[in-house]
């Protein structure tokens, strides 16, 4: 059966996750003619209470009163907003459209099959507003629909639904966590002595991973950062190489294995001692650098996309700026 498509409201919003907010918005503001409304801090589950784990800035778009960009960045690394730009990069994550009836509207798009986010619609107690997120394999990003008030105007939102709202994203970063609480591992079509030459290596980390300054202070094996240098000790075994960091007493190691296989060696991190928090994260980071140790020792870095180069320079700059391990 063929059903019409539903009638929706006016464009109400939309909002882009990023990783520097006050950077995105005072571009849209001193280069493309936004003007702010607001600024809103919101603590969606992630950080303790009288903090917050969410940055909203809202800006009027050039010529309406009525029309908002919301510009959102996580201030911590657990927060669902950071691990969403972390999964998804950064860009448009839904647009809102306003709707008179958000209940009959709903059941004309679920005849449709169309699915959401959560079960219910979110609906705050004290100003009556009600949201809902279409969910985003439809369109490649969220579209919510959003039913306003004379309680609730144009540009205005409740904390308690927006957290609410962007809580029903869990499922799609829980399915990439899932993937990731694995080891990151690669093929690598190459001999174990080849491999071992770049891995034993500490003067090409350079060339495939985030560990950029590698240097010889006298007789310590050091990587340079900002805020001061950490020794660095390579040591190998039979089937392995440590990696080990350390600064006065602290200590971090990562054990790379080399196991042998009919079509070359498979190369894989250990990441159980990591934080659970920090795990999806390096996951992610690591997997990119074997991708490019194994393109380095094939003689094919060429296939390297420039896209996880910059992940892999940008990450060096994190841990360049940042005190300690």
């Amino acid at each position: 059966m063929q059903f019409p498509p539903i009638e929706l409201g006016e464009f109400d919003h939309y909002t882009l996750i990023v990783e520097n907010a006050r950077e995105v918005a005072d571009f849209h503001i001193n280069v493309l003619g936004f003007r702010p409304a607001n600024i809103q801090l919101v603590n969606a589950g992630s950080a303790p209470p009288g903090e917050y784990d969410m940055l909203n800035h809202i800006l009027w778009l050039p010529g309406s009163d009525e029309k908002v960009m919301v510009v959102t960045e996580g201030l911590t690394e657990n927060s669902i907003f950071y691990r969403y730009w972390w999964t998804y990069g950064p860009g448009v994550h839904h647009v809102a459209y306003t709707v008179d009836n958000i209940d009959e509207t709903l059941e004309k798009l679920r005849e449709h099959g169309v699915e959401t986010t959560s079960e219910e619609i979110l609906q705050d107690p004290i100003s009556g507003l009600k949201q809902i997120f279409l969910a985003r394999e439809h369109c490649g990003y969220f579209v919510e629909l959003i039913e306003r008030n004379d309680k609730i105007s144009a540009g205005e939102f409740v904390e308690d639904n927006m957290s609410a709202l962007a809580n029903t994203m869990q499922g799609y970063l829980d399915e990439g966590d899932l993937i990731e609480d694995g080891n990151p591992s690669i093929l690598i079509h190459e001999s174990k002595e080849n491999v071992l030459k770049v891995l034993i290596d500490p003067f090409r980390l350079p060339e495939w991973t985030c560990h950029k300054i590698i240097a010889m202070k006298g007789e310590r094996l050091v990587e340079s950062r900002m805020h001061g240098d950490l020794d660095l000790k390579i040591e190998t075994e039979s089937d392995a190489v440590n990696f080990t960091w350390s600064i006065g007493e602290e200590k971090r190691s990562f054990k790379i294995t080399i196991v042998e296989s009919e079509e070359g060696v498979i190369v894989s991190v250990d990441l159980s001692k990591v934080q659970v928090n920090e795990r999806a994260k390096l996951h992610k980071i690591i997997s990119i650098e074997l991708a490019i140790l194994a393109a380095l020792v094939e003689g094919e870095i060429e296939r390297i996309p420039e896209s996880d180069i910059q992940i892999i320079n940008e990450w060096h700059l994190e841990i360049h700026q940042k005190k300690g391990l």
